[in-house]
């Protein structure tokens, strides 16, 4: 689909549009609503929704089988109901349906189904699986019999796991006990010291939402041949989203930790973002910021770094090679001590794939670079590494050294059948699958049949220039009855456009609704991104370039004959209220209406509030909040300028903790008398999982712009006393003009 520009006559294409929305919008056919977008059936591993994904099938060992896990929310039982659905190869091929489908559903912002892995069996499936009323704990799934076993009894959920490939060997997180060491007789006798607490935690103690603290990391335990789980003690942060894996001979085990304690020696890398992170002061009990590989011996249950070295920021990539006796890293930092001269000046500054020898933890260079190791091929001993420009290029280990091989390797796994799950902006996902031989595609699944009937108006990929010159691109939703020539109201989402997935909402399912918006007859920008905003970030000029990226938006938009400029809202989440915070305290545009989601603002407040996190807010602000660079915050900082903002703001927080954060927004405009309004999902997470928190905030924006853009209410009964305090708000804003 070819990218819209300045250069191309929009005026034509959006006539073609108007072609494509009433023929989308036939006989039968509703306007999409935020409960499609929640009901809507993808794939639920989180991998797979972290790209554009397009592999979906989990293999066993000898390919005659293949797993795909699905999901879908239930506002009826407000449960996210999850399918583990195993197809015998062959007749998938043949376009019959699974043979065997396990259907777990979870309350919690946890997984139903999680973590599935083959054993070299090639029958048994393990995989974390949870439903109301019972924690997640570590399942195994016999196909022959049907039958389940449960490997784990923890007393507290199981997050991650992994094991060797004959499942002898299992290594799993869970969550820590919920206790509260500050609520204590002997605190309530002497209270205590504030040892490296944030003042969320401190506030919670003793409260009901004790259990919200953030503190603890994870902690590790290791089973072996189904005896009692030991705890396995590592003195470094275990926390969600880091790598856990288990060796397939299961003699070491791969986590990715936060350091408690950085070495001084590691300022000397080059990479401006770790170099912060690196420099960043924090409590001694905290963990930082800087992630480490470190290696379990799962035979003496002692924890050692993989290396002398952080982990570099990127996606980096690992194998293990030869049953598990070495390991390939990619894009890998090496150890700056004992090197000098030429070499420690590349090692500063250079990426290395490299071969990591086990036990000795001796390595080899492999390649310099950024190169993603992606395969290895047992056959002929060769890696297979992904160079930037989707290059592949294959090393083959000879002796202690590896060489580059001409040609391309050949690897029978590769000749598997492809289940591919397919998507464009306007095409909701697919599930097919592609005869390697035949090069044949069967379609495997519709995921979404009830979509036929669903009228979603029309996406197009657009690019503008921002006002201080740089181009930018994203998404462009239209209403499904759009007319050229009409000026409709506008949104901007602010962040995640990408032009190969199908969104009813947006990238994330915190507070974005882009297509529910459209059906209300308002435009929605989806943002993207411009090649050059990496070298902004952490600096000064980050929100200032993106409200130049928004300004653009309006001014091209408006140009076009496409929205009314005096009617926009904008919409920030996570990193990107910072950027809306800032746009609303700096620029002379005109927003209407705003929200301000479960983020960062760069903020006084949550500077002091959250000490350990103070590098963020001082790199953007140009220094802390304190003697010379006190001047920087006053020109830079949105919270010091908030008396300029004249828009109604929602604010969401999506725990009790979360509130600090938005809470400077909320006192400051409330006692100056400008309309904000807070709500709070208590028992959220940043990425909404739960239906009805889902529909509170998706649905709550749908509301909130369409009542602010287009002065239009919902007359649900329940919603009575929502549009109430909406019109106070209107009154407040009147009486500040």
């Amino acid at each position: 689909m070819r990218l819209f520009s300045l250069r191309i006559c929009l005026a034509l294409c959006l006539a073609q549009l108007a072609v494509c929305a009433v023929a989308q919008s036939g006989p039968g056919k509703g306007r999409v609503t935020v409960a499609d977008a929640i009901e809507m059936t993808r794939l639920g591993v989180a991998s797979y929704e972290d790209d554009s994904a397009t592999d979906a099938a989990l293999y066993s060992p000898d390919g005659r089988w293949f797993a795909v896990v699905l999901k879908k929310g239930n506002l009826r039982r407000n449960t996210v109901d999850y399918t583990l659905e195993v197809f015998r190869t062959d007749d998938a091929l043949a376009g019959r349906g699974p043979a065997r489908v396990v259907k777990m559903s979870s309350s919690s912002n946890r997984a139903a189904i999680a973590g599935v892995k083959w054993l070299s069996d090639n029958r048994t499936l393990l995989f974390i699986g949870e439903t109301p009323g019972r924690i997640g704990q570590i399942y195994a799934y016999d196909l022959s019999s049907r039958r389940f076993t449960q490997l784990t009894h923890h007393h507290t959920p199981v997050a991650a796991f992994d094991a060797s490939s004959h499942g002898r060997v299992i290594v799993f997180e869970a969550d820590p006990p919920v206790t509260d060491p500050l609520a204590s007789p002997e605190v309530e006798r002497n209270g205590f010291y504030v040892t490296g607490e944030n003042l969320a935690e401190v506030m919670l103690a003793g409260s009901p939402y004790a259990k919200y603290r953030s503190r603890d990391s994870r902690q590790l335990f290791l089973m072996v041949n189904g005896r009692r789980a030991i705890r396995m003690p590592a003195e470094d942060g275990i926390w969600p989203n880091l790598t856990l894996s288990v060796a397939p001979n299961g003699r070491y085990a791969l986590v990715e930790a936060l350091v408690r304690d950085v070495p001084k020696s590691w300022l000397g890398y080059r990479d401006r973002f770790l170099h912060e992170f690196v420099a960043a002061k924090k409590a001694a009990s905290a963990t930082s910021s800087v992630e480490q590989y470190l290696l379990l011996d799962t035979r003496t249950g002692i924890f050692t770094p993989l290396i002398d070295a952080p982990k570099s920021w990127e996606h980096d990539g690992f194998l293990w090679l030869n049953g598990g006796r070495s390991l390939v890293l990619s894009k890998a930092y090496l150890p700056l001590a004992e090197v000098s001269g030429a070499e420690l000046d590349e090692r500063e500054s250079k990426l290395y794939a490299i071969e990591m020898k086990l036990p000795s933890h001796t390595f080899e260079k492999i390649l310099e670079g950024n190169a993603k190791a992606t395969e290895w091929v047992a056959s002929s001993k060769e890696v297979l590494f992904e160079q930037s420009n989707r290059a592949i290029e294959a090393y083959q280990q000879r002796g202690a050294g590896w060489d580059k091989v001409a040609g391309m390797t050949v690897n029978p796994e590769r000749d598997r059948p492809r289940v591919t799950y397919e998507q464009d902006m306007n095409t909701p996902p697919k599930l097919w699958i592609t005869n390697p031989v035949t090069s044949q595609r069967v379609l495997l699944q519709d995921l979404n049949p009830q979509f036929r009937h669903v009228c979603f108006g029309m996406e197009r990929e657009i690019s503008w220039k921002a006002t201080d010159g740089h181009w930018v691109h994203g998404g462009l939703y239209l209403p499904p009855d759009y007319q050229p020539g009409q000026r409709y109201p506008l949104v901007i989402q602010t962040h995640g456009f990408d032009p190969s997935r199908f969104w009813i909402d947006g990238p994330w399912n915190s507070a974005f609704a882009a297509r529910p918006l459209a059906a209300r007859d308002i435009v929605v920008l989806q943002m993207g991104g411009a090649s050059g905003d990496a070298q902004y970030r952490s600096t000064p000029e980050e929100a200032p370039q993106q409200m130049a990226a928004f300004e653009g938006a309006i001014d091209y938009l408006h140009g076009k004959g496409i929205i009314d400029r005096e009617r926009v809202g904008i919409i920030g989440f996570s990193r990107t209220v910072y950027y809306v915070a800032y746009t609303l305290t700096h620029s002379k545009y005109s927003f209407r209406a705003a929200t301000l989601a479960d983020g960062f603002n760069a903020g006084y407040f949550m500077r002091v509030a959250y000490p350990n996190q103070a590098a963020e807010p001082d790199a953007v602000n140009g220094g802390p909040p304190y003697g010379t660079t006190l001047s920087n915050w006053i020109e830079h900082s949105p919270s010091f300028n908030i008396l300029h903002v004249k828009t109604p703001i929602r604010l969401e927080s999506y725990s009790v903790a979360g509130v600090m954060e938005e809470w400077e927004w909320y006192s400051l405009l409330s006692t100056m008398g400008k309309p904000v309004d807070l709500v709070v999902l208590p028992h959220g997470t940043h990425l909404l999982v739960k239906p009805w928190e889902r529909m509170a905030s998706e649905q709550g924006n749908v509301d909130w712009f369409t009542f602010w853009l287009k002065g239009e209410e919902d007359p649900a009964p329940d919603k009575r006393a929502l549009y109430a305090r909406w019109r106070k708000l209107r009154t407040m804003e009147a009486d500040q003009k």
